[in-house]
């Protein structure tokens, strides 16, 4: 699976043309998978990956900031009636090469879990290393492909979680 991936990637990076940015800006949406790593994967299964609102806005052709906000909704490996949910808002610069886009971002995260008639909530910091990749479709529209690493330490957590996100999405040039 490793290999695919590597060879996934190194076609992709290969095939990348040296052209000027399609826009100045984006808003668009995205859906995929979040896969909790390190200690959070054995407790909890991989889940759905919501991306609510993917900005970006580019000051120059190679540099600009981004604004992500979205979710994830996981069920614990042990028990399928406890539910988590982690949600964050992510803010950070934007650095571009031709249709790449690498998002270092600080990210506010939010995580519920949920199960037994109890809800408890925990508000974390953290931060998120993504890159995009941008295809463009015609006119104002193109598509996004996606791959984040959030990574979030509890205020009253001594450890970090952190979750690997897949996801495509569709995204409004202007």
């Amino acid at each position: 699976m490793k290999k695919v991936l590597l060879v996934l990637a190194v076609v992709t990076l290969s095939i990348t043309q040296s052209f000027a940015q399609d826009s100045k800006g984006y808003l668009g949406v995205s859906i995929g998978l979040a896969a909790p790593t390190g200690d959070l994967a054995d407790v909890v299964d991989s889940g759905l990956e919501l991306g609510l609102i993917n900005a970006g806005y580019r000051f120059t052709e190679t540099w600009g900031a981004t604004l992500n906000w979205g979710a994830s909704g996981h069920v614990t490996s042990d028990d399928d009636d406890i539910t988590v949910g982690v949600g964050y808002l992510g803010i950070g610069p934007m650095i571009s090469f031709g249709g790449l886009d690498i998002k270092p971002q600080y990210a506010f995260v939010s995580a519920v879990v949920e199960g037994y008639g109890e809800k408890v909530t925990e508000d974390a910091n953290g931060f998120i290393l993504g890159a995009t990749y941008n295809f463009p479709l015609g006119g104002n529209w193109g598509v996004s492909a996606n791959a984040d690493y959030l990574s979030f330490k509890g205020e009253d957590s001594d450890d970090s979680e952190s979750i690997f996100k897949l996801s495509v999405g569709l995204k409004y040039n202007f």
